[in-house]
């Protein structure tokens, strides 16, 4: 079995007289995984408003409504058939 090698918790969490640069590299590495999680969902969300803004942009003056307004008129219509 692997022996413990600090006396009580205090010394653990003074690592040594080291524990600001243990712990804040801890920290940085915490960060970075959020951050590597994180990123990619935001950056889909800002591209997907960004092709949502250009199609209606283009929707509207090719003189077309804006989807949002096809979709409620296709609900109002009912199921076809």
């Amino acid at each position: 079995m692997p022996e413990f090698r600090f006396d009580s918790l205090s010394d653990f969490l003074a690592m040594g007289g080291y524990a600001a640069y243990v712990w804040f590299s801890y920290l940085a590495f915490a960060l970075v995984v959020v951050w590597n999680f994180w990123q990619p969902r935001l950056e889909r969300a800002r591209v997907v408003r960004l092709l949502r803004a250009r199609q209606g942009k283009q929707l509207n003056q090719a003189g077309a409504p804006d989807l949002h307004e096809q979709q409620s008129a296709q609900q109002q219509q009912g199921p076809a058939g």
